[in-house]
C-alpha cells in the first residue's frame, strides 16, 4: 500500500516471476480489480484448490475501491489456504492502522507500505536505474529527466529504457541526447525555470514559462512542485542549525553552487513568502479563488508576484 504504484506493481511482477512459471500463468494466476470485483468473488477464488496441488497466486489490484467490504476477508486471513498466495494492493491509499482488517493482516500476514518519495530520492533512483542499464548520465541530464517527469517512476523507467536502446552506452549522455531521444527541451523546462528564478532573471523566467506551456504535456502541478522543493531548500540553507552540505540538502554536489547563489538573492523571509505564493497558485490551479483558467497565465502571475517581493 502507499503512494508509489511503481513499487507495488514491481512486487507483483516479481511474485509472478518467482511463484508461477510462464507456461502455467493461465491456470495459476488470477488478477482481480477492486472496482470490478467483490470480496465474495475474491473469497471464492482464494478458497478454490489449484489443480495438481500447485500453488496459485491471486492479486487484487486497486483494493481501495472495496472500501469497508474488505473486512469480510478477516475470517479467511485467520485461516488461509496454504496453496494460495493472496496479494492485496492499495494504490495511492493505505489501510487505517486502527481497523480490524489492518490488525488481522499484520498478525497473520505481512504489510509493505511505500511512503511518499521526494525529489532527492528520485535523483538517486534515476542514478541507480541508469547504472543497471549501463547508462552514463551527466548530472544535468538526470535533473532534466527528473524535473520534466516528477515522481512518476514508471514514466522515468520507460524514458531510461528508451535511452538504453538508442544511445551509445560508452559515452556520457548529455542534455542534447535527452532532448533528441526523449523530447525534453534542454532550454525550456522546470530545471531551467528554477535556475532563472534563482538568479532573479525574471524576463528569462517569463520567456521559459511561455515556451514550456506551448507544450500541452507540461503540467502546472509538476512545475509548482519543482519550485516548492527549490525554495524549501533555500529555507534550509538560511537555517542556523543546518549544515549546508549536498547530503543534508538532498542534492547532487554539482548543483550546490546554484542553491548557494539563489540563497543570496532570496532571504529567508522572501523564501517563506514565495512558498506561500506557490501554495496559493496551487489552490488556484485547482479552481479555488481563481479568475484565471489558463495555467500559463497563472504562472505569469506567480512570477510577477515573486518579482514584487
Amino acid at each position: 500500500m502507499g503512494n508509489q504504484p511503481y513499487f507495488i506493481n514491481l512486487i507483483c511482477k516479481k511474485l509472478e516471476e518467482k511463484l508461477i512459471s510462464k507456461n502455467n500463468r493461465e491456470f495459476y494466476l488470477r488478477i482481480l480489480y477492486g472496482k470490478e470485483t467483490s470480496v465474495r468473488e475474491i473469497l471464492e477464488t482464494v478458497k478454490s484448490y489449484p489443480m495438481f496441488g500447485e500453488r496459485q497466486l491471486v492479486i487484487v489490484r486497486e483494493a481501495q475501491y472495496l472500501n469497508k467490504e474488505i473486512e469480510l476477508l478477516i475470517p479467511y486471513l485467520e485461516n488461509y489456504l496454504n496453496q494460495t498466495v493472496l496479494v492485496i494492493c492499495y494504490k495511492n491509499k493505505k489501510l487505517n492502522k486502527n481497523t480490524k482488517t489492518y490488525k488481522s493482516i499484520s498478525k497473520y500476514s505481512r504489510i509493505i507500505e511505500f511512503k511518499e518519495i521526494y525529489e532527492s530520492d528520485v535523483y538517486k533512483w534515476i542514478t541507480l536505474e541508469a547504472n543497471k542499464l549501463n547508462l552514463n548520465l551527466d548530472p544535468k541530464s538526470i535533473m532534466l529527466i527528473s524535473s520534466n517527469i516528477g515522481l512518476d517512476l514508471e514514466m522515468i523507467e520507460k524514458a531510461l529504457e528508451k535511452l538504453s536502446c538508442v544511445s551509445n552506452k560508452d559515452n556520457l549522455i548529455t542534455v542534447d541526447e535527452i532532448e533528441k531521444y526523449i523530447g525534453f527541451s534542454k532550454e525550456y523546462n522546470n530545471f531551467e525555470l528554477q535556475n532563472s528564478l534563482g538568479e532573479k532573471k525574471f524576463d528569462k523566467s517569463i520567456f521559459i514559462t511561455n515556451q514550456m506551456f506551448k507544450n500541452k504535456k507540461n503540467t502546472i502541478h509538476l512545475t509548482l512542485s519543482v519550485l516548492l522543493n527549490f525554495f524549501e531548500k533555500l529555507i534550509l540553507i538560511h537555517s542556523n542549525n543546518f549544515e549546508n552540505t549536498p547530503k543534508n540538502l538532498g542534492i547532487n554536489p554539482f548543483f550546490l553552487k546554484d542553491y548557494q547563489k539563489a540563497s543570496k538573492n532570496f532571504s529567508l523571509k522572501e523564501s517563506v513568502e514565495i512558498i506561500h505564493l506557490l501554495k496559493q497558485t496551487d489552490l488556484k490551479s485547482k479552481g479555488i479563488n481563481n479568475n484565471r483558467i489558463n495555467s500559463k497565465e497563472l504562472m505569469f502571475d506567480l512570477i510577477l508576484d515573486i518579482i514584487r517581493i
